[in-house]
């Protein structure tokens, strides 16, 4: 169980690093309005984050389906009626946790569009490149800070 805790440790740091190093500096004091995704490497970590929330959005709900079944099966093979209930019942809650894993996008996308708002276009961009990897659109360079 703790090997289980250090692999999900590890991943949140080498995430947090992959932020950390895509960000850029963004100045307090701006005399234009820049907005906070109008930058390069933060478009990046959300389309990091957004390639990574689609595959554990497939890959998770498969794995604990797959691994329902196998339970399930081993239950049917055994002829252990007792164990039936259990094993029907652990699967049922696998399936129900899969299809939430599978569902998280399509909330993520209706928070963000009810709290932000449809005519808010600051953040449009960034929900863009979390949850639509593939129409995101990366700057080839950053907004000036300051103008001169």
């Amino acid at each position: 169980m703790k090997s289980k805790k250090q692999l999900l440790f590890s991943i949140l740091f080498v995430l947090f690093i992959c932020a950390f190093l895509t960000l850029n500096v963004v100045y307090a004091a701006t005399s234009s309005k820049i907005e906070f995704c109008d930058y390069s490497g933060v478009r990046r970590t959300f389309m990091i984050l957004g390639v990574i929330i689609n595959i554990v959005k497939i890959v998770v709900p498969l794995i604990l389906i797959i691994t329902g079944m196998i339970a399930f099966s081993k239950t049917i093979i055994s002829g252990k009626t007792e164990d039936m209930t259990a094993s029907i019942s652990l699967l049922a809650k696998k399936i129900i946790a899969g299809l939430i894993v599978f569902l998280i996008p399509s909330v993520l996308d209706f928070t963000f569009d009810t709290l932000i708002g449809a005519d808010d276009s600051s953040f449009t961009e960034c929900t863009n490149c979390l949850l639509d990897t593939e129409n995101c659109t990366i700057p080839e360079s950053d907004p000036s800070t300051y103008t001169e």
